[in-house]
């Protein structure tokens, strides 16, 4: 069988093999012997280094020799391409540090770097460690959790950089997350600015935790982004969720400027006041308000959609009635925007992230390890963003 499928073989086709076992062989090698050059210098210029400091050569006797060498002890120090054994020269009467290869120093700066940006995209420090483990080795949890810490200036660098770019959609919302206590657990809110600038950009602008989604945190935030630049003379709309304390602290902040309250948050609210045999059909007939061809059309199906369950669910159509301006506020903009302002769903979908991110972790250790994951996700969401713009909403400035 064997030697019925060698004659089927045309000479190509051994060329082909031969040429790539011969490269795959050659580069392999050639990868093995840069490898051995590399630990050969390295070595040899540890060799000098301890030269200079014992003031004498290996095995010379010498009246300025300052101390005796005692042999050696292995470390492993990694490069980017790979794991090198290095042999560590020791001396007897003194602990010797090296300067070449400092003490604790066992990755290259090009190494933290690829961690933290594996870490910002998204993957966790256990599955990390086993993507890097084949190239170097075995690699910690702690280890890129130490390298992630890193990420602590950069996360100061957000909470305080200037606001230059123009925005002409702002939405607004929270995600809660947890954190250890001594006795358990307690939910941290994380407040989210969500913004799409006059180039279309989407953009997380910033966000803040704290203990509460108080109105108090969500105008102390938005003052802040205020202060650092985010104006209203662009913004068109501001998008809400149902929290009435964001609600006040936005008409305290950007009091002149239009806000949407988020329809599927709404949708909810309504439907806890129905009975669940109704609930399909006065929700339905519901989605005719905010798909309506105008506003006019949206008020007369509005008065139709009231008068037929106002007997039967008066909270229910209240609910609609009394947050009636914020709720069509999205019709005053460009038609074919109004699917995307009408709901926060376009911040909900970076929340997904934010979760998928954090579904392995039932808890944080503190605020500072929640700072480091949410703006690694909003580091990797902005980067990816940057070069594609939502055309629908560019406008020139």
């Amino acid at each position: 069988m064997r030697e019925k499928l060698l004659t089927n073989l045309k000479l190509p086709d051994l060329w082909k093999e031969f040429k790539r076992n011969f490269y795959e062989s050659f580069w392999e090698e050639l990868e093995q012997k840069m490898k051995l050059m590399k630990k050969r210098l390295i070595e040899a210029a540890l060799q000098e280094e301890i030269t200079f400091y014992t003031k004498a050569q290996r095995y010379e006797r010498s009246s300025e020799r300052a101390y005796r060498r005692n042999g050696y002890w292995k470390r492993y120090l990694i490069l980017k391409d790979g794991r090198l054994e290095i042999n560590m020269p020791r001396l007897r009467e003194t602990s010797f540090q090296s300067n070449i290869i400092p003490r604790y120093i066992r990755r290259q700066n090009e190494i933290d770097e690829i961690l933290r940006q594996i870490f910002i995209s998204g993957a966790s420090t256990r599955l990390t460690g086993e993507a890097l483990k084949p190239l170097f080795g075995e690699v910690s949890a702690q280890t890129i959790s130490n390298i992630a810490k890193s990420l602590d200036e950069e996360v100061k660098k957000l909470h305080s950089r200037a606001i230059t770019e123009k925005y002409l959609y702002l939405f607004l919302d929270a995600i809660v997350l947890k954190i250890k206590t001594g006795v358990g657990s307690k939910s941290k809110a994380v407040l989210v600015a969500y913004g799409i600038t006059v180039q279309g950009i989407r953009r997380i602008i910033d966000f803040r935790v704290v203990d509460t989604e108080s109105e108090n945190k969500w105008t102390g935030f938005l003052q802040n982004l205020q202060i650092r630049g985010l104006t209203d003379d662009t913004l068109s709309l501001i998008v809400t969720d149902g929290s009435k304390a964001l609600e006040n602290a936005v008409d305290t902040v950007f009091p002149l400027v239009l806000r949407q309250r988020c329809w599927a948050h709404k949708m909810r609210n309504v439907a806890n006041y129905l009975k669940k045999k109704d609930r399909n059909l006065c929700l339905g007939e519901a989605k005719g308000i905010y798909s309506a061809e105008n506003l006019k059309e949206a008020k007369k199906i509005f008065k139709e959609w009231a008068k037929k369950w106002e007997s039967l669910y008066p909270k229910a159509v209240n609910c609609l009635r009394k947050d009636w301006e914020a709720l069509v506020a999205f019709y005053r903009t460009s038609k074919e925007l109004w699917r995307k302002l009408r709901t926060t769903n376009i911040i909900e979908r970076a929340f997904r992230e934010v979760r998928r991110r954090t579904r392995t972790m039932s808890c944080f250790n503190n605020v500072e390890s929640i700072e480091r994951i949410v703006f690694a996700v909003i580091s990797h969401l902005n980067e990816k963003w940057e070069d594609t713009p939502i055309n629908e909403f560019t406008q020139k400035y």
